[in-house]
């Protein structure tokens, strides 16, 4: 099919609903919220040990965005507006801590929600994610499971991708994305040596946050995924 002259030929593929929602948020969150990024390389040795340590003892084991899910929980009620929204002229500070979570399906990427997840042990945050990407993925999660979310993680997993910058999901102020975990190069005892990292990278909302927030924000969660008592209590 060709509707010009000198046009290559081509077919015609109609988004889905669903790519057509992500454009329309996408696209205003482009519009209307000024975005900047900070990035941080977090040594993910103690949460590698925690988690093995699990397995080896025959336990239910959760996965790595899981402990993400539930760090981030652990911390952010320090920071209200982080888990808020921009809208309307206003900052909303959310009282409830819920945490959203970017979910591949064929269809496209979904945001489902993990509610009050800092009065969740990471185990009951591990069986709510299963559930929810069971849903998303069989085309299944309900509109309500993907909202009330005041902060959201996109976490790439296993792939070739170092670190990328998520997009903020309107009216949410800010969104963490956490890049492959690898073996990297990292300064330890003022030796170089290999260690499992991740690169974090958070976006926020410059029109309610600045790096005063941000920064402390990112060194709270580096110390605690470095915590390997808190870890191995979880």
């Amino acid at each position: 099919m060709s509707s010009r002259p000198h046009e290559p030929e081509f077919e015609v593929e109609e988004l889905t609903p669903i790519r057509q929602a992500i454009g329309e948020r996408t696209g205003t969150s482009f519009r209307d919220i000024p975005q900047f990024w900070m990035q941080v390389l977090v040594d993910a040795e103690a949460l590698v040990a925690a988690r093995n340590k699990r397995k080896e003892q025959g336990e239910a084991v959760p996965t790595y965005n899981d402990y993400f899910i539930k760090a981030v929980a652990t911390i952010i009620g320090d920071y209200p507006e982080m888990n808020a929204w921009c809208e309307d002229g206003q900052v909303k500070l959310l009282k409830p801590i819920n945490i959203g979570f970017a979910c591949a399906t064929d269809d496209g990427v979904l945001l489902p929600t993990v509610f009050d997840a800092d009065k969740k042990s990471v185990d009951k945050i591990a069986e709510n994610s299963r559930e929810l990407i069971e849903l998303a993925r069989g085309g299944r999660l309900r509109a309500s499971l993907q909202m009330g979310a005041g902060f959201t993680i996109s976490n790439i997993g296993p792939t070739v991708v170092d670190a990328f910058n998520a997009i903020i999901s309107p009216p949410q102020t800010a969104i963490l994305a956490i890049g492959a975990m690898k073996k990297r190069p990292m300064m330890v005892d003022d030796e170089i040596v290999a260690r499992i990292s991740a690169y974090l990278t958070l976006t926020v909302d410059h029109r309610v946050l600045d790096a005063t927030q941000a920064v402390p924000f990112l060194n709270d969660l580096v110390e605690l995924l470095a915590n390997s008592d808190w870890l191995e209590q979880l």
